[in-house]
């Protein structure tokens, strides 16, 4: 792609995927109960913030080196834009985290455990996948972060909700979403951005992200359907929410395999990740009984993980030539390095943000206090309420 065109579509790609912050930001909101709205969505924008900064200052540095900006020999213009995008998913992999945690967690925690976390369990994996590092140099392949986001941050949210421990009255009490439609407004928008997550390969030919772009739709309609069918058949009624988280998770398993794989094959890890997401989300989680708050580690972790092994079966050449034939094109390996590259952001992922949360807590509380929880999380944490009157 020339470099014209390449700083162009990265404009585009920038302002894309910015909407899926808000999108998180609103998804989440509307799910959990009206108490804590403000302090739901103040999370992910906060993530945006600190995180765009700490990028800038060494995150990128560290991953890609302080000359290129993410692409070697990067030119005046595209190499600063890099930085700027790249800050961006790093603040969506923060943002998802979220999710796990809400509606205990202490506003000032959840600060410093973001800044640590970038640092020490997103950027050695970005810099694995994306940045040259071993990972790549193995033929691992994530087209737009299917282990450096959704793995990441879902595991991370897993063992975070585990160390804070769950709400109180989790299991007990009735904990209903407070605006549904503000939850279809945040998936919008997260199904909008999530066409910007093809601009991390701006140097990739037009016939390869129009090709991302439509294993994209695919995918999220795919396991919208499934979502939908499997709770119609088990519970009488389709839910709305259902069919949406469906989509969500469809967004989540095609990052990784969007430019190597055909629509069919997309439409295939679409059906994969509904039914796997629905799974993890209405028996597994009840099962073992830990309360990740929104599901990010049933959507984020599982679909994630499903995406990676899903590369390893579907990537094909014909595609992208660029990239691998996995597993059912005669490829072997590739099935074996995509599942060994989940494994390696479940591990990194898993252990550091147990010892980042075991570490902080020594220090400070991570959740308020049970009158606080009681309140909510808005008046005790920001002084302001969602809504009035």
């Amino acid at each position: 792609m020339p470099h014209s065109d390449r700083t162009l579509w990265l404009l585009i790609s920038t302002t894309l995927l910015l909407l899926t912050v808000p999108g998180v930001a609103l998804f989440y909101g509307g799910m959990v109960r009206k108490k804590n709205v403000l302090n739901t969505i103040a999370l992910p924008f906060v993530a945006l913030a600190f995180v765009s900064i700490e990028w800038g200052l060494f995150g990128n540095g560290l991953t890609f080196g302080r000359e290129a900006g993410g692409l070697p020999g990067g030119e005046a213009i595209t190499g600063p834009l890099l930085v700027v995008y790249h800050g961006i998913l790093a603040s969506v992999a923060l943002a998802l985290i979220v999710g796990g945690i809400v509606e205990r967690i202490r506003f000032s925690f959840f600060l410093l455990f973001g800044l640590f976390w970038v640092a020490a369990v997103y950027v050695p994996l970005a810099h694995w996948f994306w940045g040259g590092g071993w990972l790549a140099n193995l033929g691992c392949l994530d087209f737009a972060g299917g282990a450096v986001i959704h793995v990441s941050a879902g595991v991370s949210a897993l063992v975070a909700a585990i160390a804070i421990g769950p709400r109180k009255g989790y299991g007990r009490i009735e904990m209903m979403p407070n605006h549904l439609p503000l939850s279809f407004c945040g998936a919008g928008l997260m199904w909008v951005g999530w066409f910007g997550f093809m601009g991390a390969r701006a140097s990739e030919s037009m016939a390869t992200v129009t090709g991302a772009f439509v294993a994209v739709q695919m995918s999220a309609a795919a396991a919208a359907v499934t979502w939908m069918t499997v709770e119609w058949l088990q519970r009488d009624k389709p839910t709305a929410l259902g069919t949406v988280s469906g989509a969500v998770a469809g967004l989540v398993a095609i990052a990784p395999a969007a430019g190597y794989v055909s629509p069919l094959s997309a439409i295939v890890i679409g059906i994969g990740a509904g039914g796997l997401c629905y799974m993890v989300v209405n028996y597994v989680k009840l099962i073992l009984g830990y309360d990740d708050s929104l599901d990010a580690f049933g959507m984020h972790g599982i679909g994630g993980t499903w995406g990676m092994i899903a590369t390893g079966l579907f990537a094909s050449t014909e595609v992208n030539a660029g990239g691998s034939d996995g597993l059912f094109y005669g490829y072997p390996y590739q099935f074996f390095i995509q599942a060994g590259g989940a494994l390696a952001a479940w591990v990194v992922a898993g252990v550091m943000s147990w010892l980042l949360a075991k570490g902080l807590m020594m220090v400070l509380s991570p959740r308020v206090d049970e009158e606080a929880e009681i309140m909510g999380l808005d008046l005790h944490q920001h002084g302001e309420k969602a809504y009035t009157g």
